[in-house]
């Protein structure tokens, strides 16, 4: 008889402190889920504005007019001259020669 009195005890007071566990664990999921619930809003907030940025810049991208008039890069002309000083480089041949070919390299 005591000792199912003694085992009554320990699980009332078994259940007891399960129940109180569980009580600290509801207010601090139901914290945690408040805070994610508060995450989400700030998330859609963002997600809203970048949405309406994004309708915003497709609207004035329609509404610019078109630019037909850019004009493509200048050609090169072949018959160029270009006058490049020689310096004091080491060159071959006479300096009076109506051709010069200069080259430039890298020693490494």
């Amino acid at each position: 008889m005591i000792k199912s009195k003694v085992i009554k005890l320990f699980v009332i007071g078994l259940a007891g402190t399960l129940i109180s566990c569980n009580i600290e664990n509801n207010e601090n999921s139901k914290q945690a889920i408040d805070e994610i619930k508060d995450g989400q809003g700030v998330i859609l907030k963002k997600i809203a504005s970048l949405e309406k940025s994004i309708n915003n810049l497709a609207l004035a991208n329609k509404n610019k007019p078109a630019d037909n008039k850019k004009q493509p890069p200048p050609q090169a002309d072949p018959n160029k001259v270009y006058n490049i000083p020689i310096g004091d480089s080491f060159s071959k041949g006479p300096d009076n020669a109506a051709v010069t070919i200069i080259e430039w390299s890298d020693f490494q």
